[in-house]
Order: structure tokens, then sequence, then C-alpha cells
């Protein structure tokens, strides 16, 4: 079991690291793609809307969307991040977590996660760091996390 899963997101893509004690470095164990965050915006903004029957009659309607197609792609790749996280601290693959994401998508994530995993959340940094190499995001992280930590057994 990795001690420290570090995640580096954007809507488009994440990155999933996995941290040892006492390791200097991250390892690469994951990489996620939103491909409908690729689409070109007039192609997911100018889709046709969904249509409504009327409950008398057989006239029929558009409605408007509440959330935009871009930002509906962003949730679902923010859930689906999050499923595999559950899945991953259910199979005991880590221990703790650390989120790196541009604002938006870090509250995404967040909200994906849940209060139980959220509770594994040692670090949360609001930063864009998903295409750095990995010295880059490990120098936005706290030096406390590559030092040797001892584990109580309780």
């Amino acid at each position: 079991m990795a001690d420290i899963w570090i995640i580096a997101a954007d809507r488009a893509r994440a990155r999933l690291f996995s941290l040892s004690k006492g390791a200097p470095r991250l390892i690469e164990i994951a990489d996620f793609v939103n491909p409908e965050a690729r689409t070109p915006g007039h192609e997911l903004e100018h889709a046709p809307l969904p249509r409504v029957h009327d409950r008398i009659g057989e006239g029929r309607h558009a409605i408007e969307a509440r959330t935009s197609p871009r930002e509906k792609a962003t949730f679902q790749f923010a859930a689906m991040l999050g499923t595999h996280l559950k899945h991953a601290h259910d199979e005991q693959r880590y221990r703790d977590l650390v989120l790196i994401a541009p604002p938006r998508f870090l509250g995404a994530l967040n909200a994906a996660l849940g209060a139980r995993l959220g509770e594994t959340v040692l670090l949360r940094v609001s930063k864009n760091l998903t295409r750095s190499p990995w010295n880059k995001i490990r120098e936005a992280l706290p030096d406390k996390l590559f030092k040797h930590r001892v584990v109580a057994n309780g």
C-alpha cells in the first residue's frame, strides 16, 4: 500500500502519482483523459436542446439545460475520478490523498469524493499542474510529505 496518492487534475486530464514513506520522488501510476473536455466548444454548446411533450396535446418544446454541456462533462469527469479513488481506497491501495487542481475543478473533485473520502485528504493545492513534470508538482508540495514518517500502530 502506498502512503499517499497525489492527483493533479483539471477538467481535461488527471494524473495520479504514488508516494511511499521516505521516497524522494513521485511515481506516476495512472493518467486519465476526459475526451468531452477536448471537444470544440461549438460542438458542445450548439448541440440540439432536449425536447419534452406537453401534458395535453401533441406539442413538443425545447427545454433549456440548467447546466452547460461543458460543465456537465466536467462534473462527470470528477465523478469518475471520485469513483476510481473510492474503489482504490476501499481496496487499501493508499491511505491519504493530496488534491492539486484549479479552483473550479478542485470544488467539483471535492464534491465527487464525498465526506468519508474527503477525510483522507491531507492537502488541497489550488493550482493547475496537470501538464507539469513530476519535479514541478513536487515543488508545489510541502517537504514534510517527502520525509520518512513514523506510523503508529494503534
